[in-house]
């Protein structure tokens, strides 16, 4: 079941010797979170053998119910796989998602009961109900039977072994920069520098989900195409822009079935169709699974045309610009007016304040394109490295020390699930981790160790070894 702050409460989970069903997949999934490593070997429908070494991380998003699940298969090298839960294995096909691409990467199928006749759609189901039910009484009733990472702790932390933990995320948040760094100094050297910071731009603007989308689009309309098409003055150079990525991107109406074609539309579809009716994606190549209507790529790209066509500083170049502006907030120790520069609002009577894709008006006005989380995240994940890039291709050390001042100065951006789990998962306080290097230094903990349990060889001091996991590595 789910608490009110929206996490699995298992302290009512009542599964018992005579075979009752679980109430709820809620209750299901917290019997499997504390019993699959002790109960298993498991035995899933094609007769494999499942060992668990990690059962999974519930996010309470759309999707698969448990993300990261580590698992050794008929004695194979540990894999990482999404598990989705349901009461019968029926329920799959029932439920939709065997029409669905959010559940592709599911690796395996809990169910309390296989039923009759399994059916034979769906990912491998392994039946929990018997192991469960042969536990006789509550399932894991007493709290201590969870489940617990090495580096989890209980209680709080003396002052200097807090400070202790979080200068070491801090470095991890560092590193994290240097790595963005030196992939961006690889696409300058590549590309070109205009062309790199056009698409570390567009990638930042596609959050993860649509990142990749993004970077495609960025490929297809490049950064001369895009000032080429923004020279036709402000507001005509910004409609063509904005036509042309739209339609590159295949999400104007024409081009999918669904949004209804309004004025707005008509007059990109118009444009895109005079330049050339330039494609490169279709629609089915952005995910909207688990994005938020004010973030769908229809108004991302609507952002990144504004962004895009802005007028640099008089007589530079968009990356002379922005170089500038690095130096500038760094000399400052205040990065508000390098981040202003990527925030991007709409007059609330403009089509994309009052609209999240094309014929789909909001309930009220939805002005901000890019707020202030979102800019931050710009600053972070693009412009910052970028400018570190430039200072190492131009042999310019300040760019690099200026990069590391701002991202130290800047304040957190969005919490997301893994840097959410990682503060629970080190037994922290949000506060005095809010700002943008330690936030950095979480997500880098967890994708490069935590995702795959990796605790042996983790760079926390308080991770010990944990046997059977290192080999995750692997996946």
């Amino acid at each position: 079941m789910l608490n009110r702050s929206g996490r699995i409460d298992v302290s009512g989970t009542t599964l018992n010797g005579d075979r009752q069903r679980p109430a709820s997949e809620a209750e299901l999934v917290a019997a499997w979170l504390r019993q699959a490593v002790r109960r298993g070997p498991w035995r899933d429908s094609t007769g494999r053998t499942i060992a668990v070494i990690y059962p999974g991380r519930w996010t309470g998003l759309p999707g698969p119910d448990l993300r990261d699940a580590i698992v050794s298969i008929d004695d194979g090298p540990a894999r990482r796989l999404d598990l989705e839960v349901h009461l019968a294995a029926a329920d799959w096909r029932r439920h939709g998602h065997d029409r669905d691409p959010a559940y592709a990467a599911v690796g395996l199928h809990l169910v309390w009961e296989l039923g009759a006749h399994p059916p034979a759609a769906g990912p491998p189901a392994i039946a929990l109900g018997p192991a469960l039910a042969r536990a006789g009484g509550p399932v894991a009733a007493d709290p201590s039977a969870r489940e617990v990472l090495p580096c989890q702790r209980s209680g709080g932390a003396d002052a200097a072994s807090r400070r202790e933990t979080v200068d070491a995320i801090e470095r991890q948040g560092l590193r994290r920069h240097a790595e963005r760094t030196a992939v961006l100094e690889s696409n300058i050297a590549a590309l070109g520098p205009d062309q790199a910071l056009h698409l570390a731009i567009l990638r930042a603007l596609g959050y993860r989900p649509n990142a990749e989308a993004f970077e495609v689009l960025g490929g297809c309309v490049t950064s001369d195409l895009s000032e080429t098409l923004a020279a036709n003055g402000a507001a005509a150079g910004l409609a063509v822009l904005e036509a042309v990525l739209m339609g590159a991107g295949g999400l104007l109406p024409v081009q999918r079935r669904g949004p209804p074609v309004d004025g707005y539309a008509r007059t990109l579809q118009r444009i895109w169709q005079s330049y050339g009716r330039l494609t490169c994606l279709h629609a089915a190549d952005w995910t909207l699974q688990s994005v938020r209507p004010a973030n769908r790529p229809t108004r991302r790209i609507a952002a990144a045309a504004r962004l895009l066509s802005r007028a640099p500083d008089p007589g530079r170049s968009l990356v002379e610009t922005v170089l500038a502006e690095v130096r500038r907030a760094a000399e400052a120790s205040d990065p508000q007016r390098l981040q202003a520069r990527f925030h991007v609002a709409e007059p609330p009577d403009a089509y994309w304040a009052r609209h999240f894709d094309f014929g789909k008006p909001t309930r009220r006005p939805a002005p901000a394109l890019v707020g202030a989380g979102r800019a931050r995240e710009i600053l972070v994940n693009a412009v910052l490295p970028f400018g570190a890039a430039m200072g190492h291709t131009l042999g310019d050390s300040d760019l690099p020390r200026a990069s590391v001042a701002i991202l130290a100065a800047l304040p957190g951006g969005m919490w997301n699930q893994d840097s959410r789990y990682m503060v629970q998962t080190l037994g922290l306080e949000r506060r005095g981790l809010g700002g943008a290097t330690a936030q950095q230094g979480l997500l880098r903990l967890h994708r490069r160790w935590c995702r795959d349990k990796r605790c042996g060889v983790c760079p926390m001091a308080r991770c010990a070894a944990t046997a059977g996991v290192e080999s995750a590595a692997a996946v």
